[in-house]
């Protein structure tokens, strides 16, 4: 009797365990899902809140998907990105219950260096320290941050930390979306961009670095836009300050091919529209960047960009990646750089190629390889004619995604991660030949049929 009731306790406590795994993050997904229909942050857009629901429990979706593929393609969770940070966190979130003020040291990066932290909490951790270094941020640190914060309300559940973050991952989205909104005048346009991208919406959700740089980009950009618009509330130069840091931490590459693009952008839309001085202003922030590349070497733009191909390059041998290619070698010099750039923009406006997609992960990309196609000679047959501010809007997504492709085509020897580092600017790729094109040109059966008028009616 008292094995049996042992054992009918053990299984009634496994059994409520389970329940629990799986009540808490609906109860999360419910109240996340309700709160896009009452909070003002979204009423002022320019969405239904049936259509953001829905963008928001496609990534939620997503989140999930990407949780049955990482479980079964990495049978090593260390490996895995989506466990591996999640995972770490664990490590500094017990110092909650068992030292306080180490847990909130740590959380904030404040006095967390000494042999202390390194042995009771930094050493247990697999991804605290990189295998590579470029002296300048970590951005596994963050990650390991934030969800050991989210452990305080979500009691350990992988899944409640996925909900959160595609939440946040959302936000940033709608953010964007809104800016979209207001240069192109097009609900249904902006969201295609930003919230029906495969990749972007696969890759931004769950626990990823993408998920936090992408909230923080589209927070960046919207306050941004509010700033240089008539609303220069101290709010927006906060979150412009906060979103910033976030972004030069997260991933410093996207920052930087970010601020010369938005720079520019709001420039000429107030004072001067001429292709000087564009190409003036391009050239003052490629003599800015030398300067202080001449002040703190380890700053230099040359030098970064050779480092991090380099890392990548050993990476690529040491693990023997699946989707590595041959990358021309770079040399600490201007020219070296500049002549590699044109095969490295289209590695990445083109990869994976058909004979690379050999990993289902690898199929959005693909496609959407595919779709891009497809809206460029679309934008082509039915094109418009764009005035001064669309102009200027274009040339702001296109200078951001060139720069940034062309940073990820010079470092990057691996198709996968070529995939993920360019979803920052896929948005804004979409958006500017979504730009060019008149769909009151496309032909009468595809924009005046009852799914056309559902589809505006929803949105």
């Amino acid at each position: 009797m008292s094995i049996q009731g042992n054992s009918d306790a053990k299984s009634l406590t496994f059994t409520s365990m389970s329940i629990m795994e799986f009540i808490l993050p609906v109860v999360w997904f419910i109240g996340l899902f309700w709160s896009i229909s009452k909070l003002d942050f979204f009423k002022r857009g320019p969405f239904s809140s049936q259509s953001l629901q829905l963008a928001f429990g496609v990534r939620v979706a997503m989140g999930f998907l990407l949780f049955l593929i990482y479980s079964l393609y990495y049978p090593v969770r260390q490996d895995a990105d989506t466990f591996k940070y999640f995972d770490d966190s664990q490590y500094m979130y017990e110092a909650f219950w068992t030292n306080p003020l180490d847990y909130f040291k740590m959380l904030f990066g404040v006095d967390c260096h000494s042999e202390h932290f390194n042995s009771h909490y930094f050493n247990n951790m697999s991804n605290w320290v990189r295998s590579y270094d470029n002296g300048l941020f970590n951005d596994n640190r963050l990650v390991i941050r934030v969800n050991a914060f989210l452990r305080l309300f979500s009691f350990g559940n992988y899944h409640v930390h996925s909900i959160i973050l595609s939440y946040l991952a959302f936000m940033g989205s709608f953010a964007l979306a809104k800016v979209f909104f207001e240069v192109s005048k097009s609900k249904f346009l902006s969201y295609i961009a930003v919230f029906l991208v495969p990749s972007v919406v696969f890759w931004s959700s769950g626990i990823l670095k993408e998920a936090i740089l992408l909230s923080a980009m589209g927070f960046f950009v919207y306050h941004f836009y509010q700033l240089f618009g008539v609303n220069r509330r101290y709010r927006n130069y906060v979150m412009v300050f906060l979103m910033s840091c976030i972004l030069i931490v997260m991933k410093l590459y996207v920052f930087i091919a970010l601020i010369p693009a938005i720079f520019i952008w709001f420039t000429v839309k107030k004072w001067n529209r001429s292709w000087w001085v564009y190409l003036g202003m391009y050239v003052s922030f490629l003599g800015l960047a030398t300067v202080i590349g001449e002040f703190n070497p380890r700053l230099d733009f040359i030098n970064l960009i050779v480092d991090k191909q380099k890392q990548f390059i050993n990476l690529s041998n040491f693990y023997d990646v699946n989707s590595g290619f041959h990358l021309e070698v770079l040399t600490y010099d201007l020219w070296s750089v500049v002549k590699a750039s044109p095969e490295g923009l289209f590695n990445v406006l083109t990869k994976p190629w058909p004979s690379e997609v050999n990993s289902i992960l690898f199929v959005p990309a693909f496609l959407e390889n595919i779709i891009v196609i497809a809206l460029l000679i679309t934008a082509l047959v039915y094109r418009k004619a764009l005035d001064v501010n669309d102009w200027d809007f274009v040339a702001f997504c296109l200078s951001f995604c060139i720069i940034l492709f062309v940073v990820i085509g010079l470092t990057t020897p691996i198709t996968g991660a070529i995939v993920r580092y360019k979803i920052p600017a896929i948005p804004f790729l979409f958006m500017a030949v979504f730009m060019f094109m008149d769909l009151n040109k496309l032909p009468k059966a595809l924009i005046e049929n009852k799914l056309s008028r559902w589809i505006n009616t929803f949105l």
